[in-house]
């Protein structure tokens, strides 16, 4: 049973490599009773039956196999993602956002963006530099109190980020998944503190919505309530699931925070523009 905070997932296999994997990534997070509640159960096993699919792990969750089979090296990528596709479908207490989230104290910044926009470069460098990290994937918001609840699973960093990101003295990856779908992949470790704090609820004061450009130099345009509001149900899992209560949760974030978009080339200054907007808006 993993802890994240927000939920909880169940997993079991019988992959060794696997298992060393996901300790790995996953210290810190406890091992609760495996037939408590969890909002999702998952089974890595070898699959079976099509010749073509020795040698490959498929994933299993409540007798079903949403996913085709990955080759077994990447059994801890499928694990990430196929468990992140099953908590989006599942949490639809929450307003789901695909996004970054950290905090400092318990004031929380929202770091809502596409994929390639270099969310989990930026949210794991500004986790380096002192803040507490919330998510990498999900923006867990409650509807009905406004706050923002920690779902801790490893960031997947991919291709240039890992190097990056890496070199960081304080940094901790998990190993490098080559080839995989979404490129060379892996996943990085929130630090303990963090960890430990999983149950600590945020805030929301800030939202940046980042983009990355390579050589780009430093842009930020604020957002009017709006236009935030129309870009963070965009930038949702669930949005539209959740019908009045989603726009609703949307307005109301929206008009009780700062928006800017930041467009940005080095890591360093745009954490140094990040910070200095915080402590003016937060």
């Amino acid at each position: 049973m993993i802890d994240l905070g927000a939920a909880r997932v169940a997993v079991n296999s019988p992959l060794n490599d696997f298992n060393a994997h996901l300790d790995l990534v996953y210290q810190h997070h406890g091992d609760g009773d495996p037939l408590s509640f969890a909002d999702v159960r998952v089974s890595l096993l070898p699959s079976r039956g099509m010749r073509f699919w020795k040698g490959r792990v498929s994933l299993w969750s409540e007798a079903t196999c949403p996913f085709e089979p990955y080759p077994m090296r990447s059994a801890l990528p499928l694990f990430e993602w196929g468990s992140n596709w099953l908590l989006a479908q599942r949490l639809n207490a929450y307003l789901l956002l695909h996004a970054g989230v950290v905090a400092r104290d318990d004031r929380a910044l929202i770091l809502p963006a596409a994929p390639g926009s270099g969310k989990s470069t930026l949210t794991c460098a500004l986790h380096l530099a002192g803040w507490r990290f919330m998510s990498d994937e999900f923006g867990v918001l409650d509807p009905d109190s406004g706050n923002l609840l920690p779902l801790l699973k490893p960031a997947a960093l991919k291709n240039r980020s890992i190097a990056i990101i890496g070199a960081h003295p304080q940094a901790r990856l998990g190993p490098v998944f080559p080839g995989t779908r979404k490129g060379d992949v892996a996943h990085f470790v929130p630090l303990r503190d963090s960890i430990v704090e999983r149950h600590r609820h945020a805030r929301p004061r800030l939202v940046i919505f980042p983009r990355y450009r390579d050589g780009g130099t430093l842009k930020c345009t604020p957002l009017d309530a709006a236009n935030t509001a129309m870009r963070l149900g965009l930038n949702s899992f669930n949005y539209r699931t959740l019908g009045a209560v989603g726009f609703d949760a949307v307005v109301r974030l929206a008009r009780t925070t700062r928006a800017f978009e930041l467009e940005y080339g080095d890591l360093s200054t745009a954490i140094a523009h990040i910070d200095t907007l915080f402590a003016e808006h937060a």
